[in-house]
């Protein structure tokens, strides 16, 4: 496999070199430019043909999005909430929006900033930057209360978990938030009844970039997941350190949390009752993680070199790099690959949520959210 030298790939997986400040988005996307071209790996560049949004390959699209990293669905509705989130590593402004299903268009949602509400989260942590958010992964529970509540990793200006109590029209009212301790470049978020949450810590934000990607190449743990809850704030989840936690997920009564781990191979179950890795779903390279009605755990696997391929080039439309969508019996553990994608009218996902006989899949880079119909017995 074909691999950058060491300090220039820690440049690429971060987006920036030891001791610069965060790269604006241009900056961001000049060096990653310079990076691709010196790969001997093929590079995604912009489809035009694709850019009418037409179905294609059994997908259907719904495009006018930036960056639909991640999905959730409101219970009971035909809305998706949407998390488009900035350049990555570039802490850049994003966006959280809607998908109509029934009508496939992109919608609006609105935010009551006020702070009136009573607070979800901790109560010395001060409102953010409106301007700034900065989405990246979501999650929605409904609460032991009653009522429905949205999580959001944040990077901007700090790195922080945003509470927002969800209306079924998809407005949002926010209801505080908790910043991690220590120097965390967290991912994803994980929501749980009692009104705690389980989030993962990527790396150490500002650590010397070439000795986390060294670590990374060596298979040594650079993260583990934060646990929360309102009593005692943020504790170190036990036997969660690994390789870039990544995607996270609960199944229906968190009584077991799924942890993708991005460069360590694979997807391993928690019992958060024995506090013991219960098993382990193989899944090269997994992004996010959901678990539908059913208990089956979906994983967005990515299939391109996570070093010598990027989406740099594509400044509109999608990132055609390939993808897999991998479902695995809660029991089992067991893999199935039920999507295997290279090409046309979409790539790179991050995400696969199943709604109903459908699966929704969302992307770190790219103009569009894609459906797929699945077929009887998925």
């Amino acid at each position: 496999m074909y691999r950058l030298p060491l300090i220039t790939m820690a440049c690429y997986l971060l987006a920036s070199c030891a001791g610069s400040n965060p790269a604006t988005d241009a900056e961001n996307s000049a060096e990653r430019a310079v990076l691709a071209a010196g790969s001997t790996l093929p590079q995604p560049v912009v489809a035009t043909e694709l850019l009418s949004c037409k179905p294609m390959a059994g997908m259907t699209p719904y495009c006018g999005y930036r960056n639909p990293e991640d999905l959730v669905h409101i219970p009971n509705t035909e809305l998706l909430i949407v998390s488009e989130m900035g350049e990555f590593m570039a802490d850049s402004p994003g966006q959280l929006s809607l998908l109509n299903m029934a009508t496939g268009t992109r919608d609006t949602l609105a935010i009551d900033w006020s702070g009136t509400q009573a607070n979800w989260g901790d109560k010395n942590c001060p409102a953010p930057a409106v301007a700034a958010l900065s989405p990246h992964g979501i999650d929605l529970t409904l609460r032991d209360d009653g009522d429905l509540s949205l999580l959001v990793v944040n990077h901007g200006e700090r790195e922080s978990v945003e509470f927002f109590a969800v209306a079924n029209n998809g407005d949002l009212t926010w209801r505080g938030c908790a910043l991690p301790p220590e120097d965390p470049f967290i991912n994803d978020v994980a929501a749980r009844h009692d009104g705690g949450f389980y989030v993962t810590h990527m790396w150490n934000k500002s650590a010397d970039f070439a000795a986390t990607a060294a670590a990374l190449q060596a298979g040594k743990s650079t993260g583990w997941v934060w646990a929360w809850t309102p009593s005692d704030g943020f504790t170190e989840l036990a036997q969660t350190t690994a390789q870039m936690p990544n995607g996270i997920a609960l199944n229906a009564d968190n009584s077991t949390l799924f942890v993708n781990v991005y460069f360590g191979g694979g997807t391993f179950a928690l019992d958060l009752v024995s506090n013991k890795r219960i098993g382990n779903i193989e899944a090269r390279q997994p992004d996010n993680v959901t678990v539908d009605t059913k208990g089956n755990v979906w994983i967005a696997s990515h299939q391109n070199d996570p070093i010598g391929q990027a989406c740099t080039l594509v400044t509109a439309g999608p990132c055609l790099l390939p993808f897999q969508i991998i479902r695995a019996n809660p029991d089992s553990l067991q893999p199935e690959v039920i999507i295997d994608h290279n090409g046309p009218p979409m790539g790179y996902a991050t995400v696969a949520l199943r709604v109903g006989n459908r699966i929704y899949l969302g992307s770190a880079h790219g103009d569009r959210i894609v459906s797929i119909e699945l077929g009887d017995g998925v």
